[in-house]
């Protein structure tokens, strides 16, 4: 063979263009030393080997040797070097083994230790396959002298493996930028939208200058593969190191460009690697796998630093790439498939490489685990919250089998912000009481996020009132409202929650009976929500309001009310804006029976007029239908008490233009109500994750049936002691029916139901701290169940 490996991997690293990059490219510097001849051979100990001039120069055990080591002279190096990795010519018998080793220092009495050059499933693209160690390993800072040594063992004579050639590449890669805050930090910028929050990246083009290569293969990525680079010796300066190694790979290995997705660096740091992205095919590892390949640096067990950053890596790639931290998938082998893990360490993707270590290959497990509970799989935001002037509580129900890691993230203002986690077993429930952790600020927004598909709804009891809501799933940049008013002694707030790391501005404008409009901008801290109070730029009117924002947001709405009422008294509803304007809007209750007065808003926000029909229907499914027309970027008002008489009804809003729609119903002489945006989903499941029958409390479930079929509805509770029950009922079409659940389940301080029917229906439920008709009642609050989509 001669010297074609040599020439090979000169030719490559002469003739392989630089890839184009965005920044000046960081320059390594890279040396070799070479082994082919016996000349070259003849310069180190040989113990138990013999020098043959066989294809110029090999070496190989002696005659009559099972064992034997070749240790070269000390070469000095043209610059000082931190990283050196090998290719080599070689043939390994059965059962035989062949160990080689490496070390280098500043000076030769101030040599390192000796370091494996590992072998792996890699192959040098620029030497006709030969050997080639994967990475790199550390050579001390300033190492200016190498030595290699090649232990040779054989189970029989005349086994022996034989080293043809051998090339040390040697680099430095300390010119360039090292790590520090101020190196530029963003969120990884790959892949569809994702709740896992993507992990904050170094890019590539900041810590090398290397951008992508001119042709890029695409894959879609199946599994995740983990390996390890910079052996047992420290890597002190980990950009230096990683320049080195995209050096070797990309040129002496003829490889185009570094062969890892991300590299995560000793502190945690995740640092962008081939400059595609991680569906960039990677052909050089697993048999050309489809996979995201992520090396840590460092030689043993992940440290605390890089465990967070990759669990959070991986829970992002899970998501984004439908790679679950817990699943497996297939794999083509010899014989045809096999299962592999769906995040796996390199040595299990190809037995018997050396990378990762023993003890990071034994975190894998537990690292699958932190990945899986770090993916968020559902997310709930809440603009509203006060812990000054109400008891407030979240709760939230698992609606998976499986086991749920629920975080609750309680942005107190002002801070600092309180975070609680709590795992909650499948198809069960929690209550999180505010109260009960700080009650001294009148500004609570929450984000409650879990690994499974949850539902979290939010209760407030302001003493002489109560309201409830589910959270919001999806921010958006516009927000619509209904209902408002400051007229007489109601009090209309906006709270405007921005959960974005910047500053959020917003456009109010307020919508009038009488067509004309009020404009108010609102400027929104990062993480933080802003409080409009309307009666200080609109007073003494009934509005709708449209919300837009330079950004996604949370918008909700809380109005006082009634007699006497004050900023911590009197009547009292909260309810989330509306995200999308719809033609059709649906309601399941509504009454206008004693003591209840009832009123249906309809805001038009367009140019035009819209014409609106509204249909009421009754458990036996009669129905009544009205018509009327809604000036442009106006709010109409509907009494319904005016003409539906002492009837409990389920309302359906027709319109010839998108518009938004709520429900009131105030009692009690308007001291008490609440208010709540229609629904334009039907759906064959609903779920609650509140209710309650104890101390009084009544519940109610309402159904709208729209469809002229009959649906049959399975309605299954989770009690307060974990304990399940169910209930059904038939519903004629175009009908309503009310559960009362006080009167099937009483005492119980805490109950969830799934409502399931056979055809789309909506659901909705009502709770009072005790019956409306009371002279005591105080309040009560009505709200949709989240549909399953």
């Amino acid at each position: 063979m001669r010297r074609a490996l040599l020439l090979s991997v000169l030719a490559a690293a002469l003739l392989i263009a630089p890839a184009p990059h965005a920044a000046a490219q960081a320059k390594v510097q890279r040396g070799s030393v070479h082994f082919s001849s016996v000349v070259e051979w003849q310069g180190g100990l040989a113990e138990g080997i013999q020098i043959t001039n066989n294809d110029n120069g090999e070496i190989r055990l002696a005659d009559g040797k099972i064992e034997g080591t070749y240790t070269s002279g000390l070469t000095k190096t043209d610059f000082p070097a931190n990283a050196l990795g090998a290719v080599w010519q070689a043939s390994v018998p059965a059962e035989a083994e062949l160990r080689l080793e490496a070390r280098g220092g500043p000076t030769p009495e101030t040599l390192g230790d000796w370091q494996q050059l590992p072998t792996s499933d890699a192959r040098s693209q620029s030497a006709d396959g030969a050997f080639a160690t994967e990475s790199l390993i550390a050579l001390p800072e300033e190492s200016q002298y190498l030595q290699v040594r090649a232990s040779f063992k054989a189970k029989a004579l005349n086994a022996s493996p034989v080293v043809q050639e051998l090339e040390l590449s040697y680099l430095n890669g300390n010119s360039g930028p090292t790590l520090s805050p101020a190196l530029t930090r963003v969120a990884a910028p790959f892949g569809p939208a994702t709740l896992t929050p993507a992990p904050q990246i170094i890019p590539r083009a900041d810590w090398s200058g290397a951008a992508a290569s001119p042709q890029i293969s695409r894959q879609a990525p199946h599994g995740i593969i983990i390996h390890q680079i910079g052996s047992t010796a420290a890597v002190t300066n980990t950009l230096s190191f990683l320049r080195a190694v995209a050096s070797y790979q990309a040129e002496v290995l003829g490889w185009g460009d570094l062969s890892y997705h991300f590299v995560v660096g000793p502190d945690g740091d995740i640092l962008q690697g081939q400059a595609g992205g991680p569906t960039a095919s990677i052909p050089r590892f697993a048999g050309g796998d489809d996979a995201i390949h992520i090396a840590l640096v460092g030689g043993g067990a992940a440290s605390e630093a890089q465990q967070r950053a990759l669990a959070s890596l991986i829970a992002w790639l899970g998501e984004a790439f439908e790679i679950a931290p817990l699943g497996q998938h297939s794999v083509a082998n010899g014989s045809g498939t096999s299962a592999r893990a769906n995040v796996a360490a390199h040595s299990e993707a190809v037995p018997g490489v050396a990378d990762p270590s023993a003890a990071l290959a034994g975190q894998i497990a537990s690292l699958r685990q932190a990945a899986d509970t770090a993916t968020v799989r559902s997310r709930w935001y809440f603009a509203e919250g006060n812990t000054f002037n109400y008891q407030e509580r979240l709760s939230v129900l698992n609606t998976s089998a499986s086991t749920a890691s629920v975080r609750f993230r309680l942005l107190r203002q002002p801070g600092p912000a309180e975070e609680r986690t709590v795992t909650l077993q499948g198809n069960g429930r929690y209550d999180l009481q505010i109260n009960s952790i700080f009650s001294d600020t009148t500004d609570v927004p929450a984000i409650v996020e879990a690994n499974q598909p949850i539902i979290a709804e939010r209760f407030m009891d302001f003493q002489t009132d109560i309201t409830t809501s589910p959270g919001v799933q999806m921010l958006q940049r516009v927000w619509y409202f209904a209902e408002g008013s400051t007229d007489g002694s109601f009090k209309t707030y906006l709270a405007l929650f921005n959960p974005q790391a910047t500053q959020v501005s917003a456009t109010l404008t307020y919508m009038k009976g009488d067509g004309t409009t009020a404009e108010q901008k609102v400027e929104i801290p990062p993480m933080q929500r802003s409080v409009v109070a309307v009666d200080s730029v609109l007073p003494g009117v009934g509005f709708g309001t449209r919300v837009i924002a330079s950004q996604p947001i949370v918008a909700e709405r809380t109005m006082i009310f009634g007699p006497g009422s004050t900023t911590n008294s009197g009547g009292v509803h909260t309810a989330p804006g509306v995200a999308q304007l719809a033609q059709r809007w649906y309601f399941a209750e509504g009454t206008t029976q004693p003591p209840f007065t009832m009123a249906v808003l309809v805001l038009n926000p367009n140019a035009q007029p819209a014409n609106v029909a509204v249909t009421f229907s009754n458990a036996d499914g009669v129905s009544l239908t009205r018509r009327y027309a809604v000036p442009p970027t106006s709010r109409l008002a509907i009494n319904v008490n005016e003409f539906v008489p002492q009837l409990g009804v389920a309302t359906v809003i027709e319109s010839d233009r998108p518009v938004a729609a709520e429900r009131a119903m105030y009692w009690r002489d308007t001291s008490v109500g609440t208010v709540t945006p229609g629904t334009t989903t039907t759906s064959y499941t609903w779920r609650f994750a509140d209710g309650r029958t104890s101390d009084g409390f009544q519940e109610y479930l309402l159904f709208n049936n729209p469809s002229k079929n009959q649906a049959r509805v399975t309605v299954d509770f989770v009690l307060a002691d974990g304990s399940t029950a169910q209930q059904g009922v038939v519903m004629p079409g175009s009908s309503r029916y009310t559960m009362a659940v006080h009167q099937l389940y009483p005492g119980q301080r805490a109950i969830s139901a799934t409502v399931r029917a056979t055809q789309p229906i909506i659901a909705e439920r009502s709770l009072f701290p005790s019956a409306p008709t009371d002279a005591g009642n105080r309040g009560g609050a009505s709200t949709f169940g989240v549909p399953e989509r």
